[in-house]
């Protein structure tokens, strides 16, 4: 999947343009605040709806406008092209539409337009709490199992709505045969796991093979903790999540909250049992997390011969030129589509770049995106 063109209006630091980009490397370069990284949040909040750096829509529109308007042409492998389009307004309304047609989801933009992110702070996914851990992994999941989406949002519906229960039970300590969501937040729960269990499994080793190019002397595990509703190879998942949830009762009772299921649960990266997050360092969690992320990469493609499209701000940033070379030969590699930004011209001499066969260069200026030829 390829995304074609980009067209932008009242979006915070960038003109009303349309960029055309290629589907090989795409290479932007401009001082800092020239709104590169505003364009790779363009991209991103097209393709999964939100910003990655601020929940806040009324900051992405610019100083007064009412509303912010994107619109992206996508193709697949077959050469199919579908128009992206959204509205985002000041009072928290938003639009979408494909190919045409209003849609009300996000997600249902986002199966058009995989995106992979590698920020200057990437090791956040590894230093970071479960949250960061859990999301990275749900959007991998998302994209590999059709059901993943209704069948994670119904869990944190149940979940919520036994939280509220818990809480007005004041004091009372009835019996867990009497808990009205207990049978649907096992169900639910028990399915997220299973699938987000088997996708850790399919993205381990893909993981490993990564981190080896990248630094082949940090030897990391990449395992699924399910958050209290471990089951053991073999036994159902349902009564083993029943089970853990027996356990935690009294204590969900007196606090008011559920304790154990998939809400919990964290994507752990260990190095001889323990958290790496303990013993590595900043440049190290971000080759980890790079790895984690040029991984999901690759087991989209295995899956659905859809290929990601790859945004990296301040390309090669915190990288000595060792793991730098070895960064960029695993990421050209997977031969997804790049856009990645820099402040600093590109060496058209350098090796590496005169093998790419489809690259674009775009100098940023006050907003304005321009080719260089």
């Amino acid at each position: 999947m390829y995304l074609l063109s980009l067209h932008g209006q009242n979006f915070r630091n960038l003109a009303e343009q349309t960029i055309e980009f290629s589907p090989g490397f795409n290479y932007l370069y401009g001082a800092n605040g020239a709104g590169k990284t505003a364009l790779l949040e363009a991209i991103h909040l097209l393709a999964r709806g939100r910003s990655f750096r601020t929940s806040k829509v009324v900051s992405l529109i610019r100083s007064g406008e009412p509303d912010l308007l994107l619109r992206g042409e996508v193709e697949n492998a077959l050469g199919q092209r579908t128009q992206l389009g959204m509205r985002k307004s000041r009072n928290g309304k938003t639009e979408l539409r494909l190919a045409g047609r209003a849609e009300a989801r996000a997600s249902t933009l986002a199966k058009h337009l995989p995106v992979q992110m590698l920020l200057p702070q990437a090791g956040d996914l590894v230093l970071a709490g479960p949250g960061e851990r859990r999301g990275f992994l749900d959007w991998g999941v998302f994209h590999v199992e059709q059901r993943f989406v209704e069948l994670s949002r119904s869990y944190r519906r149940v979940l919520v709505q036994r939280n509220a229960w818990l809480k007005g039970l004041s004091g009372v300590n009835p019996g867990m045969e009497e808990d009205p969501w207990l049978q649907q937040l096992v169900e639910y729960g028990s399915e997220v796991n299973v699938m987000r269990s088997e996708y850790a499994v399919q993205l381990a080793p893909l993981f490993q093979r990564a981190l080896a190019q990248l630094s082949p002397h940090l030897k990391v595990d990449l395992v699924y903790d399910w958050g209290g509703f471990e089951a053991k190879a073999g036994a159902d998942s349902d009564e083993e999540a029943l089970k853990k949830l027996s356990e935690s009762w009294p204590r969900d009772v007196k606090f008011g909250v559920t304790h154990r299921g998939p809400h919990r649960a964290d994507l752990k990266f260990t190095l001889d049992g323990a958290a790496v997050a303990e013993t590595v360092s900043r440049g190290q969690a971000k080759l980890i997390a790079s790895a984690a992320i040029l991984a999901q990469a690759e087991l989209l493609y295995q899956h659905s011969n859809r290929k990601s499209l790859i945004l990296i701000d301040d390309f090669g940033a915190e990288l000595d030129n060792e793991h730098w070379q070895q960064f960029l030969s695993t990421l050209l590699a997977l031969d997804c589509q790049v856009v990645a930004t820099s402040t600093g011209t590109l060496d058209r001499s350098q090796t590496w770049v005169t093998g790419l066969s489809d690259l674009r260069v775009f100098h940023v200026k006050q907003g304005r995106i321009e080719r260089q030829h």
